[in-house]
């Protein structure tokens, strides 16, 4: 997901059609310009160079998002084409971070298995929590909220799921709820993480695009 704000102006986007590396493409109604969507910027055209923000969304299943947002806005089709088909989704993907010059790739296997990863991507220290009942994912930056101002505030949280089955920071022993990135018990309860957005994609698709990844491996 994308900020689609360019120069001030709000640009709309359709499919343009074609697949640049394997990939889906964009077109912006303004330029016309080509946008890989991978990258999320422009690859042809006047605003060749120019790249989008890539904002955080949630991965999970309609009843998790559904119990948490009643009041969500959903994106219905009104063409009546074809029918409804259910299908069952894979689990060979890769969640890829891409920070400033680094990028790293967890495979979701592993940390839905592992249930919390703490990392580090280039400079930024970061977890990524997987709850493979609801299929959720989150990632945020390990660092407390600036709303914090004890001297003895951690400069970095670790994260790990205790006995009962809650996510706990090793430095205060705070417990977490993840689905919203804040400390709902202990010392730091009111604190919250930032998110940071990440990327679903198979492995070979994502390394296409990001030849400088890691592969995250404990």
């Amino acid at each position: 997901m994308h900020d689609r704000r360019v120069g001030g102006e709000t640009l709309k986007f359709g499919n343009q059609g074609a697949l640049f590396m394997n990939a889906m493409t964009w077109w912006d109604l303004t330029t016309f310009s080509i946008w890989s969507q991978p990258w999320g910027s422009a690859i042809s055209g006047e605003l060749e160079g120019t790249a989008l923000t890539l904002i955080p969304a949630s991965l999970t299943t309609w009843d998790t998002w559904f119990a948490d947002h009643p009041e969500t806005t959903v994106l219905g089709n009104d063409m009546n084409i074809g029918a409804y088909r259910p299908f069952s989704p894979t689990d060979e993907f890769v969640i890829g971070v891409a920070l400033e010059e680094s990028a790293t790739a967890y495979h979701y296997v592993d940390a839905a298995e592992r249930r919390v990863i703490n990392d580090r991507v280039g400079d930024h220290e970061l977890a990524v929590f997987v709850n493979p009942d609801t299929r959720d994912i989150k990632v945020y930056l390990r660092r407390p909220g600036a709303e914090i101002t004890s001297d003895l505030a951690p400069s970095e949280l670790t994260f790990s799921m205790d006995d009962d089955g809650r996510i706990v920071d090793a430095e205060t022993g705070s417990v977490w709820d993840v689905t919203r990135g804040v400390a709902i018990d202990g010392p730091l309860r009111g604190t919250g993480l930032q998110q940071i957005p990440y990327v679903t994609s198979f492995d070979w698709a994502w390394e296409d695009f990001f030849p400088h990844t890691t592969f995250y491996k404990d």
